[in-house]
């Protein structure tokens, strides 16, 4: 039993290792990104289907207006999702402000582990 178990953490320690780096990380990725490391790990969701999934479950802004798909308080108090604000100046001198949602390194975790629980149950 003993060996079984050690052999069990040594499988467990590079998973362990890239969930610490990844939490760890200043690094965000989008939406997108995070749909195809879920497709990966087995879950058959798409980046639609994902942010569909993330308004529905209350970790994105539902109504539509200037902040729809921005991060809710929750999310951003939870420390998963957070934002970036980009400038556009269009040719006609308009100039437009665009919200991009973005998955910070425990956002990835919390998520995989999310959908991995669901499928398992």
């Amino acid at each position: 039993q003993i060996k079984q178990l050690e052999l069990e953490k040594s499988q467990m320690k590079p998973k362990a290792l890239f969930a610490d780096s990844v939490s760890a990380s200043e690094n965000t990725i989008l939406i997108r990104d995070l749909a195809k490391i879920l497709k990966q790990n087995g879950v058959d969701i798409g980046e639609k289907r994902l942010f569909t999934w993330l308004r529905d479950n209350g970790y994105l802004v539902k109504k539509i207006g200037s902040d729809y798909n921005s991060p809710t308080q929750r999310s951003m108090n939870l420390g998963i999702l957070e934002f970036t604000e980009n400038t556009h100046v269009h040719n006609s001198g308009k100039i437009t402000v665009t919200k991009t949602p973005k998955v910070t390194g425990k956002g990835q975790i919390y998520f995989v582990n999310k959908f991995l629980q669901d499928l398992a149950s």
